[in-house]
């Protein structure tokens, strides 16, 4: 799932995939540039894409990546990372549960921990605002039990979800209880 936010000829993108170099290239198309990246949490589809972001394959400039305390962490103790932070090819900023964002005089970015496997980072939804409109960003959760009044809220007061529904079956699990998914 690739979701970004244009305005004029900049672009923020959430979550960052293994494919975002051929992502980017299909957006260069466009004449933007890439103003930001906010990751959900530390599960390679999410954020295993910053690695392209160095010196050997894309070597950007200074792009601030948007995440919590852990991931934050996550990325700057991690050797295959840290070196895009010294290259400054990326710019940790860091983010706090359910503390607004501005990303321009008419959006605003919210992030809102949810219910996942947390082993490595913490996990966020982001709510994207402008003016009385809203957007959810739900790419991960393990369960909508632990969820439900924030759910029912997210339903009635955002005008749309995306919410992750990346199995058809649980065929498509190996390995794995489907019961825990």
């Amino acid at each position: 799932l690739l979701l970004l936010i244009k305005i004029k000829k900049k672009y923020w993108l959430f979550d960052v995939t293994p494919d975002i170099k051929e992502q980017i290239h299909l957006l260069d198309q466009f004449g933007c540039s890439l103003a930001g990246v906010f990751i959900t949490h530390a599960h390679v589809g999410h954020y295993m894409g910053l690695i392209n972001f160095g010196l050997e394959i894309m070597n950007v400039k200074d792009v601030p990546i948007y995440v919590m305390p852990r991931m934050k962490d996550y990325i700057a103790n991690n050797s295959m990372f840290s070196q895009l932070i010294l290259n400054k090819n990326i710019i940790l900023h860091p983010i706090n549960n359910n503390k607004e964002i501005v990303i321009s005089d008419s959006i605003s970015i919210k992030s809102f921990e949810v219910p996942h496997r947390n082993e490595l980072s913490e996990t966020v939804g982001f709510k994207i605002c402008r003016g009385d409109n809203s957007i959810i960003y739900l790419p991960d959760i393990d369960s909508w039990d632990e969820f439900k009044n924030q759910l029912f809220d997210m339903v009635t007061k955002n005008e749309v979800l995306f919410l992750d529904g990346t199995f058809f079956s649980k065929d498509e699990i190996k390995n794995r209880d489907v019961a825990k998914i």
